[in-house]
């Protein structure tokens, strides 16, 4: 049996007409360099797990040549000799590597992330939560197994997102549940690193509240966009819920003869059942494509709610600021002046739950009423029996509220005279 220190020139001499097959190292216990007799060589490594009683392995490190040359194989030997002394059979090691790179490899855990934890617990905004997953750290841990996923990887996807501070801290929500779910749920990861991390810095409370030229503006463009997105966004503005609970709102949530919209908690994002009175404009909307009874009100497949809201938000700002000129256009031509060239602020459709909500404040409508249209519970008032039995707790005063902006949206899209006990949004104290 020939034995030597395994090198360049070692293997070199090493040939087809060699008396043995095998070099062994005299430095590293099992590493080896074996020569077939047709001429094939490689690298091995020999060990045994237990006793001299259990049999002997050889694991075959690969041929001669890039990438295994000497040095690197013996690299590699020294990393399975590790692997041996902890107890670990290389050949196991090297069959979860591969099922890892499969299973743990960045975007396929993803999708299970999404099958098993998004979709079932994480609520109706749990697309949203994905794609952001997708756009903004997909491209940069594509290809990464999750446990070599550390705090450098994880700050190079926050450092691009600086600049985006609300963003970033959605993005640190999901990617830190994923995680946290890898790691306590399901066993993938040993250690989640995110535990250990300072998450983005938090944002100031946005204060954006649309004019009512802008909320003009903003109606008309509705008029102008294709379905069901037209229909939707002006629910948006009647109904002062969340988009995402407007976009997959199903006709068996609705109560014509009652005008009622009945939104389940795994729905809501707060979770919590709510009760939303359809005021005579909401009622007028959801009539314009004929009354249904199942499926979603608005879809294009049939089979999920619409999406592709950020590049109908860009159609709309662009058409937005159009409308915003012409109305600028018209009062300066009925008062003889100079028209301004218009600008648009910008803004989110959140934008208009808040601007619907102060609002109600001009309108002499009570916080807590308004705090209760938006579905905003403070504390655990709404937690328990409480929750349970009183979802029609404050109903006449919804009712009125949301009819109250109703009648002011109408007075407004019509050009009536808007009532005397209005003042203009922008002097109204921001709700919450």
């Amino acid at each position: 049996m020939a034995t030597g220190k395994i090198t360049k020139r070692q293997v070199d001499a090493f040939g087809p007409g060699a008396k043995d097959r095998f070099l062994w190292d005299d430095e590293l216990r099992g590493f080896g360099f074996k020569v077939t007799p047709a001429g094939k060589c490689s690298y091995v490594f020999q060990y045994r797990l237990g006793g001299r009683e259990t049999k002997t392995r050889r694991w075959t490190i690969g041929s001669h040549g890039s990438p295994w040359t000497a040095t690197t194989a013996r690299t590699e030997a020294e990393r399975l000799a590790r692997l041996v002394g902890q107890g670990v059979d290389p050949v196991e090691d090297d069959r979860k590597r591969k099922r890892d790179a499969t299973t743990l490899e960045f975007g396929a855990y993803m999708d299970t992330f999404r099958e098993n934890y998004l979709k079932t617990d994480w609520g109706s905004s749990w697309e949203q939560a994905y794609r952001q997953l997708e756009l903004h750290a997909l491209p940069t841990l594509k290809g990464m197994v999750l446990p070599s996923i550390g705090k450098p990887e994880i700050n190079s996807v926050f450092d691009k997102l600086k600049d985006r501070p609300a963003l970033a801290r959605n993005v640190w929500a999901a990617l830190g549940k994923m995680m946290s779910w890898a790691t306590i749920q399901r066993g993938d990861l040993a250690l989640n690193v995110m535990a250990s991390m300072e998450g983005p810095a938090g944002v100031s409370a946005r204060k954006r509240v649309l004019s009512p030229d802008e909320i003009l503006a903003l109606w008309r463009t509705t008029m102008r966009l294709d379905e069901p997105f037209s229909t939707c966004v002006r629910l948006l503005i009647i109904t002062l819920q969340r988009r995402s609970e407007v976009a997959g709102l199903l006709w068996k949530e609705l109560s014509h003869n009652e005008g009622l919209w009945t939104l389940p908690g795994e729905r809501a994002k707060n979770g919590i059942d709510h009760l939303v009175p359809l005021s005579s404009l909401a009622v007028a909307e959801l009539a314009r494509g004929g009354w249904k009874h199942r499926g979603l009100v608005f879809t294009t497949t049939g089979r999920t709610p619409i999406s592709g809201f950020s590049k109908v938000k860009e159609r709309i700002d662009k058409l937005m600021l159009e409308e915003l000129q012409k109305i600028e256009d018209a009062r300066a031509e009925a008062t003889g002046e100079e028209p301004h060239q218009m600008t648009l602020e910008p803004w989110r459709f959140h934008d208009l739950r808040r601007t619907g909500s102060t609002r109600m404040q001009a309108l002499k409508i009570s916080i807590e009423v308004t705090e209760r249209v938006i579905n905003h519970h403070k504390g655990g008032e709404a937690a328990g029996i409480r929750g349970i039995y009183n979802l029609y707790e404050y109903q006449d005063e919804k009712t009125r509220a949301l009819q109250a902006w109703s009648d002011w949206l109408e007075a407004l899209i019509t050009g009536k005279e808007v009532p005397s006990n209005v003042i203009p949004i922008a002097t109204a104290g921001a709700a919450a």
